[in-house]
Order: C-alpha cells, then sequence, then structure tokens
C-alpha cells in the first residue's frame, strides 16, 4: 500500500491547480506551551497541551489516521494537509474505512452522484475537545458516492477543495460541512462524508407544507441563503450549480449543524479568478443564465440569476418551467428573455428585486452583498408586521403552490449541456437570419408596391 507524502510537506491545493504540488513549509497550527523535543517526529516544537507529549503537528496527523491510510496518495495527501494546516477545526478532515458506516440507505440520485443515508459507528471527532478518541458515537450522515471516481485525480477532489478554500478563509457559516471521505468496496468509488439535514432540500421542505410557511418564515430561509452566496461571493467563488436542490434545511440543531439553512453541493464550483479547461456545461437549465447557453464564462452574476429563480420558487411553491420540456427549445426562449410568469404573492419589494436577479444583462444584476442587505430589511419589515398581527397574506390560486402534474420532461438534475446548447445557439442563429430576411423582403415587397402606386398615380396623371 503506497504511503502518503511526508506531513512536513506542504500540498498546494489551491483551487486553480488540479494537481498536487509539494513545496516546504512551516506548520501554521499553533500551541499556547513551550517547545519541546517531540518523541514521534524529533522536532522541537510546542506539544498540544499538558496530557499529549507529541507535538500538534504529530496530534493531528494522528487523528486524521486513526483508522490508517486508504491506500490513495491523492486523498491521503489531501487530509494530511487539511490536519496540518488548517487553523479551523471544523474544516480537518479524515479517511474511514467503508467497515464503520452500517444501515446504508439509498435516498437520491444526482447527475454525477448517488446519495446515501448512513450511520456512522465512531462517529465525528469533537473538534472543541482534545481528548483523543473523543466522538459522536452512531452519527446519522450522508454518503455522497462519486460516479466513476475510481481513479480519482487531484481535479475530482474538487468538492473537497473548495470547502477547504472556504474555512481556510472564514468561518463558512450556511455552507455545508463535510468530515472526509470513504471508498465504496465493490466498484472502489469515493464516498464523501457529509452531515445528514433532517428537514431536507428546500424543493421538499417548500411543497411538504407551502401554505402554512409564514413569508417571515421564508424571508428568513432566503436571507440565510443570501448570506452564504455573499460568503462565497466575498472569497472569489463562484456556485455555478446554484439550485433549490442544493439548499438544505436542519430542524434538529447539533454540534456539527448549527445553522438552519445550509448551501451544499460544490462540486462544480469554482475560483472566480481560475481559468477552466473544462469546455463543458453542467446544469439544470431552467437555473442558468442566459449568457451561459450564449458562449459566456461563470460569474458571480451568474449565481445571482439562479436565487432569482430560488426567489421564484420561495414565492409559486413550484420549479421554474416545470410545464415546460428542458430542451433547446426552452434554452432559446430564454435566451430571448423568457421568464417565469409573475403572480402578486410576495412582500413590497419582493418582485422587483427577483426581476433584477434574472435581468438578462448580468451588469444590471444585484450583487450578493446588496440581494442579503435587501432581504435583509425585508425580512424586518415582515417581522413588524408579524408582530402587529398583519403578516403578509399567502394567496390561494391555481398559480400558486406545489404542481399536481409531473412533466417527463422537465429534468431538475445537473447533467451535460453543451451538445444541447450548441444545437439550440445554431437553431436560434438559424431563425434570427430566416427573421431577417423576411423583414428585408417584406421591406421589398413595400417598397415595389408604394413604386406600383406612384407609377399608378404618375400614368392617371398623363391620361
Amino acid at each position: 500500500m503506497e504511503q502518503p507524502t511526508n506531513y512536513k510537506n506542504k500540498i498546494d491545493f489551491s483551487l486553480s491547480n488540479n494537481t498536487s504540488l509539494i513545496q516546504p513549509t512551516q506548520s501554521i497550527v499553533k500551541s499556547k506551551y513551550k517547545k519541546s523535543k517531540c518523541p514521534e517526529c524529533n522536532k522541537r516544537r510546542k506539544p498540544l497541551d499538558e496530557s499529549h507529549q507529541i507535538c500538534h503537528v504529530c496530534y493531528n496527523v494522528k487523528v486524521a489516521y486513526k483508522y490508517g491510510s486508504s491506500g490513495n496518495r491523492i486523498i491521503d495527501d489531501f487530509i494530511r494537509y487539511t490536519q496540518i494546516n488548517l487553523v479551523n477545526k471544523r474544516g480537518k478532515m479524515e479517511y474511514v474505512p467503508y467497515e464503520q458506516f452500517i444501515n446504508i440507505k439509498f435516498i437520491a440520485e444526482g447527475g454525477f452522484s448517488k446519495i446515501y443515508k448512513a450511520t456512522w459507528i465512531d462517529g465525528p471527532v469533537n473538534t472543541y475537545n482534545n481528548k483523543e478518541g473523543f466522538r459522536f458515537k452512531n452519527y446519522t450522515v450522508v454518503l455522497k458516492k462519486i460516479n466513476d471516481s475510481k481513479n480519482i485525480t487531484s481535479k475530482e477532489l474538487n468538492e473537497l477543495k473548495v470547502f477547504y478554500d472556504i474555512y481556510k478563509k472564514s468561518y463558512g457559516i450556511f455552507i455545508g460541512r463535510y468530515f472526509g471521505v470513504t471508498q465504496d468496496p465493490n466498484s472502489q468509488d469515493i464516498m464523501i462524508i457529509m452531515p445528514y439535514y433532517d428537514s431536507g432540500d428546500l424543493i421538499h421542505y417548500m411543497t411538504k407544507d407551502f401554505f402554512n410557511i409564514s413569508w417571515y418564515t421564508k424571508l428568513s430561509k432566503l436571507k440565510d441563503i443570501a448570506y452564504g452566496l455573499k460568503q462565497m461571493h466575498k472569497l472569489k467563488i463562484i456556485h455555478r450549480d446554484f439550485h433549490s436542490g442544493n439548499i438544505f434545511f436542519n430542524d434538529q440543531s447539533n454540534y456539527f449543524i448549527i445553522e438552519d439553512t445550509i448551501i451544499g453541493d460544490l462540486g462544480i464550483s469554482k475560483s472566480a479568478t481560475e481559468s477552466t479547461d473544462d469546455n463543458e456545461n453542467y446544469g439544470i437549465i431552467p437555473y442558468m443564465a442566459p449568457e451561459i447557453f450564449q458562449g459566456q464564462k461563470y460569474t458571480k452574476a451568474s449565481d445571482i440569476y439562479s436565487f432569482g429563480m430560488i426567489m421564484w420558487e420561495i414565492m409559486t411553491g413550484r420549479r421554474p418551467f416545470w410545464d415546460r420540456n428542458h430542451d433547446t427549445y426552452l434554452i432559446i426562449d430564454i435566451c430571448d428573455g423568457l421568464r417565469p410568469p409573475i403572480v402578486t404573492n410576495a412582500p413590497d419589494g419582493y418582485i422587483e428585486l427577483m426581476k433584477e436577479c434574472w435581468h438578462s444583462d448580468p451588469e444590471k444584476r444585484p450583487v450578493a452583498a446588496d440581494l442579503h442587505e435587501k432581504i435583509r430589511n425585508m425580512h424586518l419589515n415582515e417581522t413588524e408586521n408579524f408582530q402587529k398581527n398583519n403578516p403578509t397574506g399567502i394567496i390561494e390560486s391555481l398559480d400558486i403552490g406545489p404542481a399536481t402534474t409531473n412533466n417527463p420532461g422537465a429534468i431538475y438534475k445537473s447533467r451535460p449541456l453543451s451538445s444541447m446548447i450548441n444545437s439550440a445557439m445554431s437553431l436560434r442563429s438559424s431563425r434570427s437570419q430566416s427573421i431577417s430576411l423576411e423583414k428585408l423582403k417584406r421591406k421589398f415587397e413595400d417598397n415595389l408596391i408604394e413604386n406600383n402606386d406612384e407609377g399608378m398615380k404618375l400614368v392617371n396623371l398623363i391620361d
């Protein structure tokens, strides 16, 4: 079994790199105790605390490899790096053998993965207690199995890299956390370990009891989503696959989940400053900004467009374009300005802000910080309305509430779309040329008729 890189080396897992670059460095983890010789590495370093003779660096590595090596150098290097170099303990990860999980149950399938609910026997480490082995036993988690990830590369660890980058620079409030990885013993595919959110995603949360969810609660949730997006954009991270299936709610807070609203699935997120060599476009058509279909790169404004669709979903209880096939024709219509129908079921300013978010011009969309501030103010106003016993009502009509019919052509699962987009843009271009030719033909015919009329008038005058 291949051994991981020595922990004294730093691995550059920045978002702009797809391979690990090993360079000597000093660990940034600090201890308040005086330096002494560590029996593990023979280096003069500060011990973790009075109860541990080994240094803080060796202790971090020891915790990370409680179960031993994964056998995959890329995974081991990354886990080791998070343990040694990440100050924020909530972001540290570990490799966990598959045998540690019981009661494994399939619950969903995404565009690039399968999702399972499971019980982790030992459970995750209590990062606020340095006592060795202090874990939360029989902890419920989600195992996200990445399709065809047996021979994983550093690039395919992107979801964990984005999470690491967020926690390296901030506390990561309202951003879903990760515990580490395991491996399916049959397929050898990598499985990412995450907390289980008991209220599910936004889709199920909204449709379960839509007419009894007040605008006070809706705006509270939306405010938290906007704050999480603001955090990501502040760190120059673009989600790129922002939709209601990637937003989770949790009603029962615990040690690892202190927020009740979480933005998850950072699988195809990227740094805003990163150039990508992947020309494939992935996503769900109704949530994708029109400029993406027209060949432009993802930007923060693309996420804002998706946020506008989430606002519409919260307002109506339906997914955008639920009654349309998600095909080339929908792509063309979106590029031509089609948006979901407006219903007057929202507090003051809500609809105007939503329409700003899905503006065709990315430059005219609000930035995440302004978006959060405006929704926060709406929530404050609704709080006052609630206290005055005059909350914004939920209108009951045929245009509002969960859709009762299922359209098999509406695909709400991220998938590769480049081929469909190319076909749509080609058809749109052909249509545009045909319309231009038709207009030119009509103009020519109008001029011809006008000239003929003048000719007839001239003949009449001569007669």
